[in-house]
């Protein structure tokens, strides 16, 4: 699949941005472009040199400017800075920022060195996890989980400097995320049901009055996301990464993310001994009810961003995104 956002640059910009944060002895000699994420682009740079004694680094280069995005992704390099400058203090492992320039004048994109962490993600090393490794991973995820939760906002949205994005409820905050996407998606011409959206979200929107204190969330902590490493053959969480997409809302919104590794997330056991380590784990009714909620938003948002993407199958990509719209607006019901 082609992006449409992906910021792709030669090794001579490449030197030149490596020679600005870290001095001119500072070199590339082994380039290689990483093809994980569908946003941004990623390289992982070998170095003539060692910075901070790490021989290997990450380069991440952000959406140029004029470039055709959604209304959340504006800014989203700096919310991810934002919140990897928070986790040392709150005791959730990531690679350290070495280097961070947003003033476009070597390039016209936001991008930030960073440390490159030996491991390998969740996703990729599934197989090779024993029951009870696994176990212990889900623990650690849930503890780490909370960590984030337990840092708290002075407002309701997405985590931007443009304060138009910041609202004193979670009602408003989240009602405004549906919103832009809708009309994100009818700009650029996406097929979903948005009426029906609307129709299923009404008898809803007063639980969200129950959020009373904006948490941070991450909301994209899948096992693509999340790096482990082995230690005398056990494998712990070595690192999280990619938090672009946070935000200061309700917590429940990031069981959605960790349902994709640890299941219905009230028969997550191990996930929830974790998390409740540092504050009480909280489901009941009405929080499944905007569990809900929330999956109608990221089925929309799957949908729209195919904005982003060179396809030669639109309409029958349209066509299944809007069915699974369909069966989040169902289960909703």
């Amino acid at each position: 699949m082609i992006s449409k956002t992906k910021t792709h640059i030669d090794a001579d910009k490449i030197g030149e941005l490596l020679a600005h944060a870290f001095g001119g002895d500072v070199k590339a000699i082994e380039i290689t472009e990483l093809n994980e994420g569908l946003f941004n682009a990623l390289y992982s740079l070998r170095l003539s040199k060692p910075v901070l004694e790490l021989e290997e680094i990450i380069l991440k280069l952000g959406v140029q400017d004029g470039k055709h995005i959604l209304h959340y992704e504006k800014e989203i390099q700096k919310t991810e800075l934002y919140v990897y400058r928070l986790l040392p203090g709150i005791g959730v492992p990531a690679p350290k920022i070495l280097y961070a320039d947003s003033s476009h004048t070597l390039i016209n994109c936001d991008y930030f060195f960073m440390e490159k962490l030996t491991g390998d993600t969740w996703e990729h090393l599934k197989a090779h996890i024993t029951p009870e490794n696994e176990a212990d991973l889900q623990r650690e995820l849930g503890e780490y989980t909370a960590k984030l939760h337990s840092v708290k906002g002075d407002y309701f949205g997405y985590i931007k400097e443009d304060e138009s994005y910041h609202y004193p409820s979670w009602r408003e905050a989240f009602h405004a995320f549906i919103d832009r996407m809708v009309e994100d998606g009818i700009r650029d011409g996406v097929k979903l049901p948005y009426d029906a959206v609307y129709a299923a979200l009404a008898p809803c929107w007063h639980l969200l009055d129950e959020v009373k204190t904006p948490s941070l969330v991450n909301f994209d902590m899948w096992s693509k996301n999340i790096l482990l490493k082995k230690e005398n053959g056990i494998y712990h969480i070595d690192g999280i990464i990619d938090h672009e997409r946070a935000f200061y809302g309700d917590p429940v919104a990031e069981f959605i993310s960790s349902q994709t590794i640890c299941g219905k997330i009230e028969d997550a056991i191990y996930f929830r001994e974790g998390y409740e380590k540092v504050h009480p784990f909280v489901f009941g009714e009405n929080e499944k009810i905007r569990l809900k909620m929330y999956w109608v938003y990221v089925a929309l948002l799957i949908g729209v961003e195919i904005y982003r993407y060179e396809l030669e199958d639109r309409e029958e990509t349209m066509r299944r995104h809007s069915d699974m719209l369909l069966q989040a607006l169902e289960a909703l019901k």
